[in-house]
């Protein structure tokens, strides 16, 4: 998944570090109007001075496979995204000086360079990436665990002593991508021989047979069908599925195996006279 950062970020020398060490993408227009589709956005506090600007930025980071990172927040308004309907409740505060770091990766490297910290209560943080002894450096929520990520960090993300460790800034920024939801679809593996179709299914099958070429709805409307059947009681479109997903019909005809249940079922005996009665609409 790509990393991008916002149109204005890129045109200036934070931006422009990113860039260069972990092939951060800038946007080549404003990512209100035009966000990427997924994928991990940095965008300035000083991008966000409207409370519109930050309920945008939340909504579009709640999408699965979307992650917003708000850098160098002191530089925008707090009151704004402290809106209510974004359920925000983090202000910044003054960090106390680091002296031994006792921690590993980007806030290690970074440690002596935070001057300040994230409060509040919304959201989480993970105790190894995003703070160091009380000081919280980087908050993210999360609406569930298959939703998008909106994070924010005080972490100086362009400083020069990430110059020759892209690899630990990019292990940090892929984090929050991993957790930004899943979005390649499930495949769901079925075992077709799990499946035995009882009388309502051979029903089904049977209106299949006599009417071949129909959906499930078309043949539900069947004003014939409407007569001789209680279709609503037969749940003909959900078992319908039910046929198709394991194998006894293919575009809207009855497979091999469709036709043998068919033809060893007690409704066999009846399925040239239900013909007839479909075709000349006689009961």
């Amino acid at each position: 998944m790509t990393i991008y950062i916002s149109a204005k970020l890129g045109s200036n020398r934070k931006g422009r570090f990113l860039h260069s060490i972990v092939q951060a993408q800038p946007l080549t227009s404003d990512w209100q109007s035009n966000p990427p589709q997924q994928g991990l956005l940095l965008v300035q506090g000083d991008e966000l001075n409207q409370v519109e600007d930050w309920r945008t930025l939340y909504h579009w980071s709640m999408q699965t496979g979307c992650a917003a990172l708000v850098v160098d927040p002191l530089t925008s308004k707090t009151d704004c995204w402290q809106a209510p309907e974004l359920e925000i409740d983090w202000h910044l505060a003054a960090a106390p000086n680091i002296i031994d770091a006792n921690t590993d990766g980007l806030t290690k490297l970074l440690a002596d360079e935070i001057t300040q910290k994230i409060v509040g209560f919304s959201g989480s943080s993970n105790a190894t990436l995003h703070q160091i002894a009380d000081v919280i450096h980087t908050r993210y929520i999360r609406k569930h665990s298959n939703s998008g990520l909106f994070a924010m960090t005080t972490l100086p993300l362009w400083s020069l002593n990430l110059l020759n460790h892209s690899d630990i800034l990019l292990d940090w920024l892929n984090w929050l991508i991993t957790h930004s939801g899943d979005t390649t679809p499930s495949i769901v593996e079925v075992n077709k021989a799990d499946f035995i179709p009882d009388k309502k299914d051979e029903v089904v099958l049977l209106l299949i047979y006599a009417i071949p070429g129909l959906t499930a709805k078309e043949i539900c409307q069947h004003q014939t069908v409407k007569i001789l059947f209680d279709t609503s009681t037969l749940a003909i479109e959900q078992r319908w599925l039910d046929l198709y997903q394991y194998g006894f019909i293919s575009e809207n005809r009855l497979t091999e195996k469709g036709s043998n249940v068919l033809m060893n079922s007690d409704y066999w005996a009846y399925a040239e006279l239900l013909c007839e009665q479909l075709r000349t609409g006689t009961q």
